[in-house]
């Protein structure tokens, strides 16, 4: 037996690694204690230990949030009210003692982990080989995160998988000085996890033990093991460069979301729950929109757990320990006198309103589209400008009637609504319950990001403006036979995938079931967009029962991109090599009756002229199709392509600790990273602000010296 928590030194810094996988009470999740570690582990035992690593991580939460979105250009703090650790942390210029500066709380996680590994095969002996595959899948996920959460942040880490149970034992790493960097850390991890996705399985790789806390199921606390795979292959394609690591990242992520039963798509439901859209054409005024999008998005309940992929539950109240504080830095609460320390910044405003948001509604013939007014003088708020998943998730109201009756309160609240689930009035000890490792959209935007990479910009593209379905995968004016027959060659890893659709044709079933290409037509639908009077963002009459509805993402903040004009991907120079096209000649009409010889020569004659200018067309676009996939156009178009996802992941991402690695791998993948930072030129260049907080400093941190 090994008493839990022996303090030792890691990696040239003070790192507590607990030696056990003990756990406190977290309300009434966790109340078993387990303070002992034991080789002969009960199958209850390792239930305990596997909570026990859920509760360690809640210590992770805010920290990977924190230090992925302060440092970074899309929030601005007050310095007068703010801690001081965030005004480091924004200042990227972080101390050793900095509160969110600990990366002995994730090799705490990353021990325990270890430690359960170690002991769990005289388990797997004695009850059989998969009795607890689940377990061992969820830890090893679990380690997988705290290392890429690691590399992310300090660049060279030590990479350990045997536990640490002695003091001796944490000293001779330090002795040692090995740290390994961001590739090798990656490889481990993925070759740890990859026979994993062989199997057919996804959520059933989760554990579960049927229960629930505070509204989220005990299979939500974990980690789908092809989404971390999918992520680890994103960073490991943009360390080597390499476009078969993209691809790997494509096929994880694919099969992620085309799971058989377990689909996931850009809306969580069949309906336009979870965007951000004018409820009318009047934007002047007194504007409505419809703010589903905060609610729906960020909160879990119903569908919306289809949107959060594995969260990390937290404790709802400060008496039970490990408690989320986000709310106290991007939200208006009596505890900070309603002066969030963190908000929006002038850059992602900028983004935002530097977007255009198309209206559509087919109303008659010809339909009504129309693009909304650009000029901020024409909206209440000049944050309406644009994209709308600003204005929807950073709400402003007055506090006049508190702050008349005391001079320190704020007169102004505001609130971060993604991390209120939609709510305006909370208290000070309500506490956010959960943070997510990842949500869908956002993953859905690092495929785009892969995909890209991988030399696919067509589809990239499509996943930005229409959303991948049946329907645009085989639309070749939206992705090119070329690219699509490349597709085809990225199969799935571990299970079988079809489409009925192709039933009826061998040799395209032979080349594409079981590929990228597959986005089951019985499951995924694109919206009706031609019915009178309807919304665009609704599905056709003859959809499948419970089909999900696929839309462009950057539909869920600017209106029905699908036909948005000014949302492109070639600009007219490029289009411009396009020869046009000939022009259709009429053909003769038969006879219905007895046509004479003479009438058959002359319709037989213009079917064959019209085939000629079909061919001559056909032409054409061959022509133009070799045009866009010579390099110098293909790399322009994978270039744009990456500017609009990037932007996108702002709108989409803000506020949730992405935006400081969204930058951090666009600046590798263009071949512009340095040991300091650089801001993207195109960012300096189309979203100027005089803040700038970034460049010059270090993108790692220094692990603490001992």
């Amino acid at each position: 037996m090994l008493i839990m928590k022996i303090k030792s030194i890691i990696a040239c810094g003070m790192l507590l690694l607990t030696v056990g996988a003990a756990t406190t009470s977290c309300e009434d999740m966790f109340t078993a204690e387990n303070k002992l570690v034991s080789e002969e582990l009960a199958p209850k035992d390792t239930l305990y230990q596997v909570m026990g690593i859920v509760k360690r991580m809640q210590k992770l939460a805010d920290k990977s949030v924190l230090l992925g979105e302060i440092r970074a250009d899309l929030v601005t703090v007050n310095s007068d009210v703010a801690s001081t650790d965030i005004q480091d942390l924004h200042d990227n210029n972080v101390r050793f003692d900095n509160l969110y500066n600990k990366p002995s709380d994730y090799y705490d996680v990353i021990n325990n982990c270890n430690i359960y590994l170690a002991h769990v095969d005289s388990l797997l002996m004695s009850h059989g080989d998969y009795y607890y595959e689940k377990e061992i899948c969820a830890v090893k996920c679990f380690r997988a995160w705290c290392y890429l959460e690691l590399v992310k942040i300090y660049g060279e880490v030590p990479y350990i998988t045997k536990p640490l149970t002695t003091a001796d034992a944490a000293e001779s790493i330090v002795a040692s000085g090995q740290k390994q960097d961001m590739l090798y850390i990656l490889n481990q991890c993925i070759n740890d996890l990859k026979d994993y996705a062989l199997k057919d399985e996804n959520n059933a790789l989760r554990p579960s033990y049927g229960a629930s806390w505070s509204g989220i199921s005990y299979a939500n606390f974990f980690i789908p093991v092809r989404a971390m795979l999918a992520e680890l292959y994103l960073w490991k394609g943009t360390c080597t460069g390499e476009q078969a690591d993209y691809k790997d990242a494509v096929r994880m992520y694919h099969d992620f979301f085309n799971f058989p039963g377990e689909e996931r798509g850009i809306v969580p439901s069949a309906n336009i729950t979870g965007v951000a859209s004018w409820a009318n054409r009047s934007h002047m005024g007194n504007p409505t929109t419809n703010n589903t999008y905060p609610i729906n998005r960020f909160s879990l309940g119903g569908n919306q757990t289809m949107e959060q992929v594995g969260v990390i539950p937290c404790d709802t109240s400060s008496y039970y320990g490990n408690t989320s504080e986000l709310r106290t830095v991007f939200c208006s609460l009596y505890a900070n006198n309603y002066y969030p320390w963190v908000i929006p910044s002038q850059r992602i405003r900028a983004i935002s309103t530097s977007q255009v948001y198309w209206y559509y509604q087919y109303v008659q013939n010809p339909a009504y589209s129309m693009d909304f007014s650009t000029n901020p003088n024409d909206y209440d708020s000049p944050d309406y400008v644009g994209d709308l998943r600003l204005p929807s998730v950073y709400y402003t109201m007055s506090n006049a009637s508190r702050s008349r009756y005391d001079a320190n309160l704020n007169s102004e609240m505001s609130f971060i609504r993604k991390w209120t689930a939609g709510n305006l009035m909370l208290s000070s000890d309500q506490k956010n319950p959960f943070v997510p490792y990842f949500r869908v959209s956002i993953l859905y935007l690092h495929m785009a990001e892969a995909l890209n990479r991988a030399g696919f910009p067509e589809t990239a593209f499509a996943v930005l403006k229409h959303g991948l379905t049946y329907d645009v995968m085989n639309d070749r004016s939206i992705i090119s036979q070329q690219e699509f027959d490349a597709l085809c060659e990225i199969k799935s890893y571990g299970f079988a995938n079809i489409e009925s659709k192709y039933e009826n044709n061998s040799e395209l079933s032979s080349k594409a079931n079981s590929s990228f290409v597959i986005w089951n037509s019985n499951k995924f639908e694109s919206p009706a967009i031609e019915e009178i009077g309807q919304s665009w963002l609704h599905l056709p009459a003859d959809a499948p029962r419970n089909a999900i509805m696929q839309i462009g993402i950057h539909s869920l903040g600017s209106g029905t991109s699908s036909l948005n004009t000014f949302y492109y991907l070639d600009d007219e120079e490029t289009q411009s090599h396009k020869r046009e096209y000939y022009e259709l000649p009429d053909t003769v009409a038969l006879p219905r009756r007895n046509p004479t010889e003479e009438q058959i020569a002359a319709w037989k004659e213009s079917i064959e002229a019209l085939n000629a200018v079909i061919e001559q067309n056909k032409e054409i676009d061959a022509e133009y199709a070799e045009y866009l996939n010579t390099p110098e156009v293909k790399q322009k178009r994978q270039a744009r392509v990456a500017r609009l996802i990037l932007d996108e992941e702002a709108l989409e991402g803000a506020f949730e600790g992405h935006r400081f690695y969204d930058l951090m791998r666009y600046q590798k993948q263009e071949g512009q990273f340095q040991t300091t930072i650089t801001l993207p030129s195109y960012i300096s260049e189309e979203y100027k602000t005089s803040e700038d907080n970034m460049t010059g400093k270090p993108w790692f941190l220094t692990l603490p010296s001992r």
